[in-house]
């Protein structure tokens, strides 16, 4: 969420100065479409970190199994909006030629949608990476080393230490 926060702020920075610099009507339209854009990432970024950092709760194997899947499964469907973005972006770029006095409007807007899709695609994948990666070296190998037993009225915890 840091690295989204970062991007948000930056684009923001750019894309405000750009707006009010631009020597086009289409330059000026992506500049806005950047801003409002990226007023939706940070209202994704913020809670997403709040909720990160505040988060220390303890779960069992099956409920952290349960949690890690959702949140790879959240990157991966969010990967296939982001090719969704793009492909609107490319339609309206496309179809700017027949829109009359909104092609510039289209033309900005689509060139921002491209540029936002493309990196959130990629900041998904990557985040579904990262995700699967350290559920893959972390989790299973612990998973695999804990075994935890009944006995009587509590529990017996047997941790393999190879």
């Amino acid at each position: 969420m840091l690295t989204l926060g970062s991007y948000v702020v930056s684009n923001f920075a750019i894309s405000g100065v750009g707006y009010y610099t631009a020597d086009s009507e289409t330059t000026q339209r992506f500049h806005e479409m950047n801003v409002m854009w990226n007023t939706l990432n940070l209202g994704l970024a913020v809670p997403g970190y709040l909720k990160a950092k505040r988060n220390n709760a303890n779960f069992d194997w099956s409920e952290m199994q349960r949690k890690q899947r959702k949140t790879e499964r959240i990157f991966l469907i969010n990967s296939a909006l982001d090719i969704g973005y793009m492909a609107t972006g490319v339609y309206m770029r496309n179809d700017a030629v027949n829109r009359g006095d909104r092609q510039a409007l289209f033309e900005g807007y689509g060139n921002s949608l491209l540029l936002q899709g493309g990196f959130l695609f990629v900041f998904d994948l990557a985040a579904y990476g990262i995700h699967r990666t350290h559920y893959n070296q972390k989790f299973e190998k612990l998973q695999n080393r804990v075994a935890i037993q009944p006995q009587g009225t509590g529990f017996i915890v047997a941790l393999r230490l190879d």
